[in-house]
């Protein structure tokens, strides 16, 4: 099919649906398509360009998701367009899309991309690495390796962005419901670290119904 083509189906895709639909919606776009990826990618950054349509460019930021297991070009707009948009709806899909990359590539092998991203200069991207493989610990590999999660999700403890922060105290409090005990052995390990006295209280929302002594106990020599 031709690249023209493929915009005009994909405009006829996004057009007009709700958020659930529209993720039903490019993943039918991508299933019909995804032998032929780099055609894909060509027709969706072109559709990007002067696109004023949210859902539009909702559809691209998770359709190149896929798309960038193969293509380079789909994962340099991925890190270099997207984030750039002012919407915050087309940064939660980013975050779509990246969790469909890990899923497409596979969570394991998914492990340095992982970590590019959340170490990213951007931070919408690193945002989007914490926020796409929520909740952690019932993706493939890391439901294995909660550990793993807690450790890559510490190292942004004290970014300087509270949009990041924000995600990762939520992804630590989501971890702190299948995994209180290891989730508060790790909060316990940062706590003399005074940038991250947010994201410990925040990830405490759960923890204080659970393991409300413990939880006492550390907020008291969390550092902030």
């Amino acid at each position: 099919m031709s690249s023209a083509s493929l915009r005009k189906e994909f405009k006829e895709t996004t057009a007009d649906v709700s958020v659930p639909q529209l993720r039903k919606n490019t993943a039918a776009f991508w299933k019909r398509h995804q032998a032929d990826p780099e055609t894909v990618t060509t027709a969706l950054i072109g559709l990007w360009t002067g696109a004023a349509d949210t859902n539009l460019r909702m559809g691209v930021a998770m359709t190149l998701g896929p798309a960038a297991d193969t293509v380079a070009g789909a994962m340099e707009f991925l890190l270099g367009t997207v984030p750039e948009d002012s919407d915050w709806r087309v940064q939660e899909s980013l975050a779509k899309g990246f969790d469909w990359f890990c899923a497409v590539r596979g969570w394991e092998k998914s492990l340095p991309v992982i970590e590019q991203w959340l170490s990213h200069e951007h931070h919408k991207v690193r945002r989007a690495a914490v926020e796409g493989p929520r909740v952690w610990t019932k993706r493939p590999y890391f439901a294995d390796h909660p550990d793993h999660a807690l450790e890559l999700l510490g190292r942004l403890r004290a970014d300087p962005s509270d949009y990041v922060r924000k995600s990762v105290g939520n992804s630590l409090s989501d971890i702190s419901k299948t995994h209180p005990d290891l989730t508060l052995a790790s909060l316990s390990e940062w706590a003399g670290d005074p940038g991250a006295a947010w994201v410990i209280a925040r990830a405490c929302r759960h923890l204080a119904r659970t393991r409300a002594e413990q939880t006492k106990r550390l907020l008291a020599v969390t550092k902030g």
